[in-house]
């Protein structure tokens, strides 16, 4: 059996990072080692850390991949386990998340997050993610990976570079397009569920959407194949950015094309009525398990839309071309 180590990024964890250590510990098999990389916190998270046996690395403040990747580095086991330290998991979380492996094939898992939040913001967003999860769950493999819930064989880990510190968000998917365009298999872990808290407030949901969507657009420019598709985006979700996108140029042309006002107006109106239209699969399947989330649910799409659209624009026009891909993490220790 594969030894596991498990690598718990934390910056300023206070909070969440003594209930994700007690969920972890409470399942632990003999030889699981937990690993936090304290990511220059200011604040109690190491200390709250050690005294739940931890082993715990400190670094100066350089973000989330940093911190994994020093991790798995450091790490002893043949499968790193990646839980973010304000998520709790499952009872079985280590069990579900490890057993893709049992395919030799298999070098990397993603796990599901959930909420037990009640606000309409969280409740539309988890709902969001399990649109995404019934996709994953029909494929025999995938090509993502959620770095909040996510778990790597070491050594290809290592080898093909680790998390990529000069994306500042998106480098879960960069490094799952790198490991999928290498020929490698990835699972989606059904039942690898950690429990997470989501925004709660519409301009923080929105907000997010445009730095997500402003650093994918610098892994989609590596990654050009994997615009047409992949195993996590809803098609419909890539036709409502551009539909976004076209109704904003209508609008922007309202006052510059008065002599076809009413053209445009025309135009504009059908492009809401096509962007609604592609909202409707998703209204329809959770209407019955949450019928006010889901009658609201084209609105925030539109506007997650407009976020997102917004986000690629402005990421393609300060996209760097000549950024390489990272080297391997085992030069990196070596050196």
């Amino acid at each position: 059996m594969s030894q596991i180590s498990i690598v718990v990024p934390a910056y300023n964890a206070e909070q969440t990072i003594g209930d994700c250590l007690d969920g972890l510990r409470a399942q632990a098999a003999a030889g699981t080692e937990i690993i936090v990389v304290d990511d220059g916190s200011r604040d109690a998270t190491c200390g709250l850390a050690q005294a739940r046996g931890a082993t715990v690395l400190t670094q100066a403040n350089r973000g989330a991949a940093a911190a994994r990747n020093l991790g798995a580095q450091t790490a002893r086991g043949d499968l790193v386990l990646f839980i973010d330290a304000d998520c709790v998991p499952a009872a079985n979380w280590i069990e579900a998340m490890s057993a893709p492996f049992a395919d030799p094939e298999i070098v990397g898992a993603c796990g599901m997050k959930r909420t037990r939040q009640r606000g309409i913001v969280p409740r539309f967003i988890q709902m969001e993610f399990d649109y995404r999860y019934d996709n994953e769950r029909q494929r025999h493999a995938i090509d993502f990976i959620d770095s909040g819930t996510a778990a790597y064989r070491r050594e290809v880990f290592l080898r093909c570079g680790g998390f990529d510190t000069r994306l500042a968000d998106a480098e879960d998917t960069d490094l799952s397009y790198r490991l999928s365009e290498a020929g490698y298999r990835m699972a989606f872990a059904d039942g690898a569920v950690v429990y997470h808290a989501h925004p709660e407030a519409l301009i923080e949901y929105l907000r997010r959407k445009f730095v997500y969507a402003y650093w994918r657009s610098q892994v989609y420019a590596r990654h050009p194949r994997k615009i047409a598709s992949d195993s996590r985006t809803p098609q419909t979700q890539k036709i409502q950015g551009v539909l976004a996108g076209l109704l904003l140029a209508a609008l922007l042309a309202l006052p510059l094309w008065r002599d076809a006002a009413g053209w445009v107006g025309w135009l504009v109106g059908g492009l809401v009525g096509l962007l609604v239209l592609t909202t409707l699969p998703f209204v329809a399947r959770y209407l019955r398990r949450d019928w006010r989330v889901a009658l609201l649910a084209p609105w925030f799409i539109g506007l997650a839309a407009f976020a997102g659209g917004a986000g690629i624009a402005l990421g393609l026009l300060r996209h760097d071309a000549a950024m390489p891909p990272p080297k391997s993490l085992d030069a990196d220790k070596r050196g």
